[in-house]
């Protein structure tokens, strides 16, 4: 897999990160508000039940309904009714049978069941790209901070039999949002699934259940973090605006606790991030 990159703002929390502590933030608390947004709507619902009832499940669709199943299983259990049919025929005769004519309990029931797993996970956020000055300036106080690369993700991340959890997933960019339905593959636009206006991001994310991360309290808040191979990490990459105590707070940081990882400084020119300044061994403190 191609690296990854971790835009920060703050240059202190890079010392978590040098030790491939990662952060995995709870979806209430992503900086995009329409993700917030109930993801049930019910003419998508109908056209979905509709298409299912009339059609019949494909062998596609019974791909997706299991790793929905499965999906359930780990983050909703309590909304399982029944378990995932064996067959396309049984799932077919299930959706024809009379339960799932009463639409307004078919939306409350989807509406809670996004609701209950869209709780139940946390989000590694990254980004396909270093050199995206919209993010340089929205995420890394105009350059103040710094980008992190991360390498090999997908080895520590290998995904599951959800086909949605613990493995890195680009995000879609949709002119509307989609909702979840009865189409086996909606409930993944509740993780990966964003406007167009956010396509600058280039984002990747990795879904993690917040059961598999450990708990701490930073400043009084509650964080979930993950702890990842400290290889996993390749370069440090400061940004042009850095102030100089930070630029050797960084550098101090990654002599102390990750000497393998790249510390770079970038320069901002005619117009495009330039990483033609790498940053020469410190030394100092060190015996002979």
């Amino acid at each position: 897999m191609p690296s990854l990159y971790k835009f920060i703002a703050d240059p202190d929390t890079v010392q978590f990160l040098l030790k491939g502590i990662a952060k995995f933030t709870p979806i209430p608390e992503l900086n995009d508000p329409s993700e917030l947004i109930p993801n049930v709507i019910v003419d998508e619902v109908k056209a979905s039940l509709t298409r299912l009832r009339r059609n019949g499940y494909s062998e596609e669709d019974m791909l997706h309904l299991r790793r929905q199943g499965n999906l359930l299983r780990q983050l909703a259990p309590q909304f399982r009714a029944i378990d995932v049919p064996g067959t396309k025929e049984q799932a077919t005769a299930v959706i024809r049978s009379p339960v799932y004519d009463s639409m307004p309990a078919l939306k409350r029931r989807l509406n809670e069941t996004a609701r209950e797993m869209s709780s139940k996970v946390g989000l590694f956020c990254l980004s396909r790209r270093y050199d995206s000055l919209p993010m340089w300036a929205h995420y890394t106080g105009n350059a103040a901070g710094l980008v992190v690369e991360f390498v090999d993700l997908d080895g520590v991340f290998p995904g599951d039999d959800t086909g949605v959890l613990r493995q890195p997933i680009p995000v879609r960019y949709e002119r509307e949002h989609l909702g979840v339905s009865f189409d086996p593959q909606s409930h993944e636009s509740l993780f990966f699934a964003k406007f167009q206006d956010w396509s600058y991001e280039q984002e990747v994310r990795v879904v993690l259940p917040l059961a598999d991360c450990r708990q701490e309290f930073v400043g009084g808040k509650l964080l979930y973090v993950y702890d990842m191979p400290g290889s996993c990490v390749a370069r440090v990459i400061l940004g042009w605006n850095m102030a100089p105590e930070k630029v050797e707070a960084v550098r101090a940081h990654a002599r102390t606790i990750n000497r393998k990882v790249e510390i770079v400084q970038a320069r901002f020119v005619r117009g495009r991030v330039d990483l033609g300044s790498r940053l020469p061994p410190d030394t100092r403190n060190e015996r002979p």
